[in-house]
């Protein structure tokens, strides 16, 4: 693969860099934009390989359609119906499930009645001083002033070392390992097809997905590659790129512990509990390989049908089984492995705690969450497929009245199934833990893409 074009996001979720900022833009001035562009682009991070001298900063830069059209009117061809619409739209909401307190009326950006998200900006920092250092580098600048405008910003802060989300449980553990970007740790399953994950590469499908294009004519001094579909006609802007999903997601951690503390008869139930609606102990440690008590060992090394065919320790239902069902859809295993292999996301979340207006210094009140970032080729088969069919779908895998018990569109008729022999017991009344406050759908391209559209000309 070719990681001196490829986004250094792609290949890292920047573990290392505990301080990260994200920066969603409007283009006011498409002129000046360009001349920022030019300015910023030797900054932005590659996916090569830093070996042991890893960078104290990150940098990338994502495009949504219309931030896209706002620099090249008419002239970028082969975006998919699900990019150009966008996350905001009544048919996304239906798909995505996002409804009630997360439909696009209460976000705080990205809804169709606020600015646009033209740009949206990651940075990341190893402290808050090289973070602020890489800010200034970035918008200290009167083509940025004169060509953009800042519609939101978002900081994230977290404890070295820490890999939990805010209701308490290790996060990040079944990471996809992509052929050509693979790490130096063992890999508990095989590689996925990079072309899953990066435009201009073979899928799962053993096919490449819609490159989108420009003509020829557009790129006269050859920024872009030669299109890999349509030689001698157009060059290949989508080459070494990805769709990025962002989401702002508000988690209710303690009306999450509230209810399971309501139902449950002590602690070790709660946890039980807690453990079987995520399908993992706090630790990570898989139901499927530690079924009665906690394992501190966050493995991934496992599948469901060979160990837990019922979901007597991991629920059907339950949020890992249906974000990844490896070998259990109602399938043939095999079969279903290769399914499940067809439809992964990377993930590079980053968790957030904000003090409330109302808060005091005798009682401080956070809201706490996380900035969802998920990595696709392909947003439908993909992301908005996962969403759909396997988190909100009420009769996933041979269920009848059940969505994903951690981040499903579900309300006070939400329903979770515990299953077990000889009756399975039903939790009810399952409330919305999880809420949508704002995102968009993004192209996160290729630096040679990001060195063309400084470059262009109309």
């Amino acid at each position: 693969m070719d990681r001196e074009d490829i986004q250094g996001i792609v290949a890292s979720g920047y573990k290392h860099l505990d301080y990260a900022r994200f920066v969603f833009l409007e283009i006011i001035d498409p002129v000046a934009t360009r001349t920022w562009l030019d300015d910023i682009v030797n900054l932005v991070t590659s996916a090569r390989h830093p070996g042991d001298n890893k960078l104290g900063t990150s940098l990338n830069v994502a495009f949504s359609s219309e931030g896209l059209e706002a620099l090249i009117p008419n002239r970028l061809k082969g975006f998919p119906h699900e990019f150009v619409r966008g996350m905001s739209t009544y048919d996304a909401n239906r798909i995505l499930g996002d409804s009630g307190e997360s439909a696009p009326r209460d976000w705080e950006y990205g809804a169709p009645s606020q600015k646009p998200l033209h740009l949206l900006l990651m940075l990341y920092g190893n402290t808050n001083l090289e973070l602020q250092s890489l800010h200034r580098a970035v918008f200290d600048s009167s083509a940025f002033s004169d060509g953009m405008c800042v519609v939101a910003q978002q900081d994230s802060v977290r404890k070295h070392g820490d890999e939990t989300e805010p209701f308490g449980f290790r996060d990040g553990i079944s990471q996809p390992p992509v052929q050509g970007l693979l790490g130096r740790g063992e890999q508990g399953e095989s590689p996925i097809s990079a072309g899953e994950f990066v435009l201009g590469y073979k899928n799962e499908l053993g096919l490449l997905a819609g490159i989108p294009s420009i003509d020829n004519w557009a790129d006269p001094a050859g920024y872009l590659a030669e299109h890999p579909q349509y030689p001698g006609k157009c060059r290949a802007f989508g080459m070494n790129g990805t769709y990025l999903v962002f989401r702002k997601l508000l988690q209710r951690v303690d009306q999450f512990w509230g209810y399971i503390k309501d139902i449950s008869s002590g602690p070790n139930d709660s946890e039980l509990i807690a453990a079987k609606m995520v399908g993992r102990w706090r630790s990570g440690a898989p139901l499927v390989l530690s079924p009665e008590t906690p394992a501190s060992e966050p493995r991934n090394d496992f599948l469901f049908t060979e160990t837990d065919p019922d979901g007597l320790a991991c629920p059907i239902g339950s949020h890992i089984r249906r974000a990844h069902p490896r070998d259990s859809l109602d399938m043939p295993p095999a079969r279903s492995l290769l399914i499940s292999r067809r439809h992964r996301l990377i993930r590079r979340a980053r968790k957030f705690s904000t003090l409330i207006k109302d808060s005091t210094k005798r009682n401080p009140k956070y809201e706490q969450g996380l900035y969802f970032i998920a990595l696709n080729a392909d947003l439908r088969r993909q992301y908005e497929f996962v969403q759909q069919q396997w988190i909100n779908d009420p009769c996933f895998n041979g269920l009848d009245n059940d969505r994903d018990p951690i981040i499903g569109d579900n309300s006070t008729l939400g329903e979770f199934t515990i299953n077990a022999k000889p009756i399975s017991k039903h939790l009810r009344g399952l409330p919305q833990f999880v809420i949508l406050r704002g995102g968009g759908y993004f192209f996160l391209p290729g630096i040679r893409a990001i060195k063309f559209l400084a470059n262009y000309q109309l």
